[in-house]
């Protein structure tokens, strides 16, 4: 496997990622921005591939106990060499694992879970030729996404909380399998830019909390020249956290 090291964060974190197949985008900074961690909490990262979710998160929340799991070998080991190449204070660690069939001693365990799950529908979409590709963004099989939800849920502790980003369009679906135990749902849209189609929605739901669905303002990537909005930039490169408002 040919690999790159990159940053994130503006620089502040460094991660060596392989060169063809799935890399840390947008969507995983964003991820980690919108998880309402504290310190001493204890987060799990569903699906973490090279850490990039779990390295930004430990960056702007420090002392926190973060846990990947990732069911590729390659990238497990990618993620071990990341987490020792940057100096966080936080106890991080990943497991070799499926994330939709977590061991045991994992259930109730944790105070939040996070995840960017496969986002494509195998029936629905074209998958990539590239394994490392394919294993990270398309489902395997059919409910596969419930499977995810369902281990997240497992995962965490009494009025723990799941933050996840997904496509927009499966947004109905995501809130489906979420309502049978989560009682305070909120939905962020993303918008490509003001007036566009929303591309991606992040989803954070409290276990046990009664507040119902909430839709919220509405964020947004880039101004209408293509550079980022200040929002953006300001989670992007100085870890600011995602505005739940």
């Amino acid at each position: 496997m040919q690999t790159s090291v990159d940053g994130i964060l503006n620089q502040r974190i460094k991660l060596e990622q392989p060169k063809d197949g799935y890399r840390v985008a947008v969507d995983t900074v964003l991820l980690a921005g919108s998880v309402a961690a504290r310190a001493g909490d204890k987060i799990l990262d569903l699906g973490c591939g090279v850490g990039g979710a779990l390295l930004a998160l430990a960056c702007r929340i420090p002392k926190t106990s973060i846990t990947g799991i990732e069911i590729q070998d390659d990238l497990v080991k990618l993620c071990r060499s990341n987490i020792q190449r940057n100096f966080l204070d936080a106890d991080l660690k990943v497991e070799l694992g499926d994330a939709t069939k977590l061991p045991p001693e994992m259930s109730g365990y944790f105070d939040h879970v996070m995840m960017n799950p496969p986002y494509h529908d195998t029936a629905r979409h074209d998958t990539s030729p590239n394994r490392n590709k394919r294993i990270s963004n398309a489902e395997e099989d059919e409910g596969d996404l419930e499977k995810w939800i369902s281990s997240a849920v497992t995962a965490l502790k009494p009025g723990g909380a799941i933050t996840l980003i997904h496509r927009a369009d499966r947004m109905n679906e995501i809130l489906r399998l979420l309502s049978g135990s989560a009682k305070d749902i909120l939905v962020k849209p993303i918008f490509p830019k003001e007036g566009a189609v929303p591309k991606r929605v992040v989803v954070r739901a409290f276990m046990g909390n009664a507040g119902g669905i909430r839709t919220l303002s509405p964020f947004v990537l880039h101004n209408m020249d293509g550079s980022y909005s200040e929002a953006a930039d300001g989670i992007l490169r100085h870890m600011e956290a995602v505005p739940f408002v």
